[in-house]
């Protein structure tokens, strides 16, 4: 009912009723006309028998089946059009391949349309690099799960999505709170963790809100505001089963308010607020959240892309970056193509593999991790990549470096560097599994700055050029870094450190360096007292050029 009344609004004769043509109908409200006249009432649009039917089918799909993962949607699929396809109008899925009831939007003019028809495209820019986390590739599911927050929510109700990590639940709420008009709503956003408590919360609503009047409490300036909780099922489940923390959510939800601390007894109002949450899917560990908190969303699974899907993102990315106008040759390119299905398998082999248990509890590889390999494919240059052995060393070493570096077995790190050996034999052939074999590393600090003549111009760039490339010598490694321990010794007062290069040191070394040369690079280093884990993070940083800040724990 919530998604029928968002669909079967007071339409315009003559605007289409999409958020475009909301916000077109706002504009030409505030400005009179087209013509700067004062623009008539929208008149109701009386809408077919048909087009009811076919929006009645459609919430159906998306409210019974909303939570359903990609295997059973297609079972789903087979018992509406079994049992039911007499008595409902149904979409003729057999037009396309593997096609679904899920697939299908009702148009304007009340026909089924692929979701595919409301897609724009991507263009990677041909000359510039622009920042990885902004690029964005619509695919099926980014538009699908827009278009249901988007019909749910400007009837200001909540939605809630589910899914793995790295399906973008956060990406797509967020980007909905942006789309919203300024003038009308504001948004904010917070993260429960397991330590988030229910007067944290409250005094958080408290935070965003003022006074209106008497006990009635709302966003500022009149505004409507909506709350974005990411991670909304974190917060511990106490001994007695109870989520403590959800269930102020919950009051806040149903009663819209909740009682004051300051004054026992009195009841705050809460006006104008609305909330949406995403969590990851219950289960291995993570906890459910109550049902009573559960029936005031409007669920929808954000499920993991198809394949295709999988590898049109990254097509757009690894073709976008290896082009004609960077200087990459066309071997090179053409190798690229065939590396993108190929890295998708390999992912989903180790997925499905490495599972993980409560000793290995961080074997999650989700489509983050893809994503991070491609991150450091696209940082890279045609003089470096000259030709297919450098890509595949390259992709290898992406590849071992997001995988591999987190398992804490040697038996699972063997089983890696088999099959991926087989999977590249498999997909493009022998000949390109020697190429793999060499386990060369990739760093950016193996050049030196260049010699000042005295010529230059003020805004010369006189630091060491950082470009990712491989490194055949251990020793010319050891070298390099034993040089840049010196400096640092020489340069960091009171700091000094006496290392030896070992070859486990070097590659913990690399490691570091990979993760921290990329904007957002995060990493959780995990080892035995006395493995090198300050020590490598400094120097790391120092040749990377940043400054490091420590925090000293005291008892």
């Amino acid at each position: 009912l919530k998604l029928l009344e968002g669909l079967v609004p007071v339409q315009s004769a003559d605007l289409e009723d999409t958020a475009e043509g909301t916000e077109k109908e706002a504009e030409l409200d505030e400005e009179g006309g087209e013509d700067g006249r004062q623009r008539p009432t929208p008149v109701p649009r009386r809408l077919s028998a048909q087009h009811l039917h076919r929006l009645y089918v459609f919430s159906l799909v998306w409210s019974i089946g909303a939570f359903l993962d990609i295997a059973d949607r297609k079972k789903f699929n087979d018992f509406l059009h079994d049992k039911l396809s007499f008595v409902l109008d149904l979409p003729e899925t057999n037009r396309l391949p593997d096609a679904v009831v899920f697939d299908f939007v009702v148009s304007q003019q009340g026909q089924w349309e692929h979701w595919n028809t409301m897609m724009d495209t991507y263009v990677y820019p041909e000359n510039s690099t622009p920042d990885y986390s902004s690029i964005l590739v619509p695919i099926v599911d980014n538009v699908r799960i827009n278009y249901l927050i988007n019909t749910v929510a400007k009837q200001e109700r909540a939605v809630l999505l589910i899914g793995e990590q790295g399906s973008g639940k956060t990406v797509m709420m967020k980007a909905y709170m942006k789309k919203a008009n300024a003038e009308i709503y504001m948004g904010r956003s917070f993260n429960f963790s397991s330590a988030t408590s229910p007067l944290q919360f409250q005094k958080t609503i408290e935070s965003y809100v003022e006074k209106r009047m008497g006990n009635t409490f709302g966003p500022q300036s009149g505004r409507k505001m909506i709350v974005f909780i990411d991670d909304v099922n974190l917060p511990e489940i106490n001994e007695w089963g109870d989520q403590v923390t959800n269930e102020i959510v919950r009051q806040t939800m149903d009663m819209k308010g909740f009682y004051s601390l300051e004054k026992p007894g009195e009841f705050t109002t809460i006006v104008d607020v609305q909330f949406m949450a995403a969590m990851g899917q219950p289960g291995g560990g993570r906890n459910d959240i109550p049902e009573r908190l559960k029936r005031q969303f409007c669920i929808f699974n954000c499920t993991l892309p198809v394949d295709e899907a999988i590898d049109k993102i990254f097509h757009v990315i690894g073709e976008g970056h290896y082009n004609a106008k960077r200087g990459f040759n066309s071997e090179v390119r053409n190798l690229v193509k065939k590396i993108i299905p190929l890295t998708r398998q390999l992912w989903h082999k180790t997925r499905a593999y490495l599972l993980p248990t409560p000793a290995k509890f961080h074997y999650v590889f989700s489509l983050r991790d893809l994503s991070r390999i491609w991150q450091g494919m696209v940082g890279t240059l045609s003089t470096v990549i000259e030709n297919e052995a450098v890509l595949m060393m390259l992709w290898k070493h992406e590849c071992s470096r997001v995988f591999s570096d987190r398992f804490t077995l040697m038996s699972d790190k063997e089983w890696f560097d088999k099959e991926l050996l087989n999977v590249v034999t498999e997909i493009l052939g022998p000949e390109y599994c020697k190429m793999a074999e060499p386990n060369h590393v990739f760093v950016d600090f193996m050049r030196d700055a260049p010699e000042p003549t005295g010529e230059e111009g003020e805004d010369a760039d006189m630091e060491l050029p950082k470009v990712y490339e491989p490194v055949p010598d251990w020793n010319e490694l050891r070298e390099r870094m034993e040089m840049f321990l010196s400096q640092f010794n020489e340069m960091v007062r009171g700091a000094g450190m006496d290392l030896v290069f070992f070859p486990d040191a070097m590659l913990h070394l690399v490691k570091i360096s990979r993760v921290i040369r990329h904007p957002r690079g995060n990493v959780m280093l995990v080892g035995v007292g006395g493995s090198g884990k300050q020590s490598l993070t400094k120097l790391s940083s120092f040749i990377a050029g940043y400054k490091t800040f420590q925090i000293t724990l005291t008892r």
